[in-house]
């Protein structure tokens, strides 16, 4: 799941702009990544090593792989194993942005390592090992917007990436969340969670991404907005929503109410106090998030 993250630590860093992020996302599907980078990834080889290497290959034109084997850092069999693991959809989206001459490769490199280090990120392991990099991951995402969010808010946003990844897909980055007062939707649906916890969650999207988004839900393509696209959306906020409560239910014995998910187009959602905004965005388009906690 940290890949989810990578983009909005580029953001932060202002190694790109939205709008740059936002191109490599939806071109990620073309898969061209150099064997250093997976290597680093990988925790194989250090920048230092890639970069003699680079500086080998430029005067030697060999392959990358025969000389990190010659050299010593790779073996035959790590590097077969890296050119047929799957390969991180952020090192997909971070070579597009080498492509489009945003980044350098030494740049991405170095990206990766500081990337891993800054955020204490562990190499996969077990469950609560990887729900504690989480936790961490989000705590560094939605500080920047508000200090004093619960902590039931983590969990439900944990949650809901969660459910994106099992249900719609893991090529997705975040943008960092901010505060707003009121928001004016396209295709939208709400729900509202009463009782002890209280959350108002919103799901928003242009028409084209709320036909894809509904398409991948229902693992059905579907060609226009309709019925069934509106009712693929309520249903993954009710899901998650439903998966929410009962979580809650059993970690602190909380009863909360859940009301029916309602159909919102093109209205004018305000607040007396903050409305938190986190945008998704898949290749197929933005998911806008809202909430008022």
């Amino acid at each position: 799941m940290y890949a989810q993250f990578f983009g909005n630590y580029l953001l932060n860093k202002r190694a790109v702009t939205a709008e740059q992020l936002t191109q490599a996302i939806e071109e990620q599907h073309i898969r061209h990544i150099k064997l250093g980078i997976l290597a680093i990834n990988a925790g194989l080889m250090t920048t230092e090593q890639v970069d003699s290497i680079l500086l080998r290959q430029a005067e030697e034109n060999r392959n990358f792989g025969e000389l990190a084997i010659e050299e010593g850092f790779l073996t035959r069999e790590q590097i077969e194993s890296l050119l047929n693991e799957q390969i991180p959809v952020y090192l997909l989206i971070g070579e597009r942005l080498v492509e489009n001459g945003v980044l350098t490769e030494a740049e991405l490199e170095q990206y990766v390592v500081s990337y891993q280090e800054e955020n204490a990120l562990s190499q996969p392991g077990d469950s609560d090992t990887i729900q504690h990099d989480l936790q961490a991951l989000l705590q560094n995402l939605f500080i920047l917007a508000e200090d004093n969010i619960p902590e039931h808010f983590f969990q439900y946003i944990s949650l809901l990436y969660s459910n994106l990844i099992r249900l719609i897909g893991d090529d997705f980055m975040t943008l960092n969340p901010t505060l707003i007062t009121e928001y004016v939707t396209n295709r939208c649906c709400g729900q509202i969670i009463n009782g002890e916890i209280s959350l108002t969650s919103y799901l928003d999207m242009e028409e084209d991404a709320a036909i894809a988004f509904a398409s991948r839900y229902a693992e059905t393509e579907f060609a226009e907005y309709d019925a069934y696209v509106e009712a693929a959306m309520n249903d993954f906020l009710n899901l998650q929503n439903g998966l929410f409560n009962v979580n809650i239910s059993n970690e602190r014995s909380i009863e909360l109410i859940l009301n029916p998910a309602v159909v919102l187009d093109n209205t004018m959602v305000s607040s007396t106090s903050k409305i938190l905004l986190l945008p998704i965005i898949y290749p197929f388009g933005t998911l806008n998030f809202f909430f008022k906690i």
